[in-house]
């Protein structure tokens, strides 16, 4: 490039005559250097980009190799758990445990444990034997918010109405409190108490304006939809209360 560069000066050189010849060459020099300055740029911003890349590309891949992705938790059913009676051995021998304050942690890990892969009746037990250690701990609403799910996802909704009320009573400015509503509202429409189902339910609605987190909007929508159930279990129980009655009276006669 350069040797180009040279030739094409000298003939410039050649042709040209006087002052003005003069003139014209050094104009074409600084144009030609101009030229080989942005020509000289343009080679440098590519091999920059380049090597830019290079290293951007080399830093990913160290960074990825880096990251420990953690495997996804092999979920923890009821044919995973007992695999080898290793589960039901770990459960029955945490069973005679007592709950003491050194062990209290450790206990609670294992009941979160149970309701995290929905083993809800095992879960039941070590929150209750929690509960009833009599000790101090410091996320006890969440204890009994999840007692009460357990029970009502075991299908005892007259012990879960128990641990929803103690939610909704006992710990008036729990996040919790809320999720107990709904839940003490679904159970008192699946034992019969229409009424007391409603009255909750409706207490729920009649705050939406004043919820900012998702969560509590949610709930609200839920308890939108409980009370329409209610009425739809109610006129149920009724049907089948009516035909029932009828069906003795045709008897009798």
């Amino acid at each position: 490039m350069i040797k180009k560069l040279k030739q094409k000066i000298n003939s410039l050189i050649g042709n040209a005559s006087g002052f003005k010849g003069i003139i014209f060459i050094n104009l074409s020099i600084l144009v030609l250097v101009l030229l080989l300055m942005f020509m000289q740029q343009g080679w440098i911003s590519k091999e920059r980009d380049t090597l830019i890349s290079m290293i951007d590309k080399q830093t990913i891949d160290k960074k990825v190799k880096e990251v420990d992705i953690p495997k996804e938790p092999e979920k923890l059913t009821e044919k995973t758990v007992n695999k080898n009676k290793q589960g039901d051995v770990f459960y029955k021998s945490s069973q005679g445990r007592k709950v003491t304050k050194f062990n209290i942690k450790n206990t609670i890990k294992e009941a979160d444990m149970y309701f995290d892969y929905n083993q809800y009746k095992k879960a039941m037990v070590v929150y209750e034997r929690l509960i009833d250690s009599g000790i101090a701990f410091d996320d006890s609403d969440r204890i009994f918010s999840r007692l009460a799910e357990s029970y009502y996802k075991s299908g005892n909704y007259e012990k879960a109405l128990g641990a929803y009320r103690k939610v909704v009573n006992h710990f008036v400015n729990s996040s919790y409190r809320l999720s107990a509503q709904l839940g003490l509202g679904e159970c008192l429409t699946l034992t019969g108490n229409y009424d007391e189902a409603r009255r909750i339910l409706y207490a729920i609605v009649g705050q939406e304006a004043s919820y900012r987190e998702e969560k509590d909007k949610n709930i609200a929508i839920e308890a939108y939809y409980e009370i329409a159930d209610s009425y739809i279990k109610q006129a149920k129980h009724h049907v089948k209360k009516e035909d029932t009655r009828q069906k003795v009276v045709a008897k009798m006669n």
